[in-house]
């Protein structure tokens, strides 16, 4: 083999690394899976582990996860779907709802300024910005959740926001509950069609949860229970999935296992 071709070889293995080692800033619980070159990585928990066998209790949950190709680069994501078993469920009964409009343009403060009161979660978004390949810009942006209304539908905005370099979107997440099947709550954002060409999304950390009062009654913007049956104290069940579907292809399914633990 040439020096040259020897050269190229060691570079693409040590790109490859560093896309895993990228990969590996999710919790070490995150499930890792890969692709026509694409790597992805997803992990999911909830809060308290432990819950009612019969009634739904508030509880938080915690997202994390990345994609990177082989080479080091970003492919370019078109749509992300996030699905919560069927014992999760979302309430947003009399939680204000934030319009998209206020959040265009706006800097952190500004956001939580404009809209705090229907504020449901926060965390952090890597956002790369490939104007050169060889040295693409990194954005570390803030991200605030966001009760939202979409087609009289509940929706979630997911609105991030880095100074340096300048970045600001809003990912529509739409919100579908189901009564049957293996999950019960899906949330579905585009990802390429809202943040155009650049930027692109390299990896995020999001906790989603909120308990609040409306009319003298507890209310929690997530709740969940632990249906099983008398006989079992504890279960290793689906508790979350994520589809990254990219932009042409090709899309990437990860489930997450997690110990269901029941109590009366």
């Amino acid at each position: 083999m040439s020096r040259p071709r020897r050269l190229s070889s060691a570079i693409a293995a040590a790109l490859a690394v560093l896309a895993f080692l990228l990969l590996a800033i999710a919790p070490a619980e995150a499930e890792q899976s890969g692709r026509d070159g694409i790597l992805t990585s997803f992990y999911a928990s909830f809060s308290p582990n432990i819950l009612s066998r019969r009634d739904v209790q508030p509880v938080t949950i915690s997202l994390a996860g990345g994609v990177r190709a082989g080479d080091g680069t970003t492919p370019r994501l078109g749509r992300i779907e996030l699905a919560f078993a069927t014992q999760g469920h979302l309430d947003a009964t009399g939680l204000p709802a934030c319009p998209r409009s206020r959040l265009r343009n706006a800097t952190l403060r500004q956001a939580l300024t404009r809209c705090r009161p229907a504020l449901v979660g926060h965390g952090w978004i890597h956002a790369e910005v490939p104007l050169a390949p060889a040295t693409p810009l990194v954005a570390r942006a803030r991200a605030l959740a966001f009760n939202a209304r979409k087609d009289g539908r509940t929706a979630v905005w997911l609105y991030a926001y880095s100074p340096s370099p300048p970045v600001s979107f809003v990912l529509p997440f739409a919100v579908r509950q189901h009564q049957r099947g293996a999950y019960g709550l899906v949330l579905e954002a585009p990802v390429a069609p809202t943040l155009g060409r650049w930027p692109r999304l390299r990896s995020f950390r999001i906790t989603l949860g909120r308990r609040y009062s409306r009319n003298g009654e507890q209310h929690s913007f997530l709740s969940a229970r632990c249906p099983l049956p008398p006989q079992l104290q504890s279960l290793t069940v689906p508790i979350a999935r994520v589809s990254y579907r990219f932009a042409p292809g090709p899309t990437i399914n990860t489930t997450i296992l997690r110990s269901c633990s029941a109590r009366d």
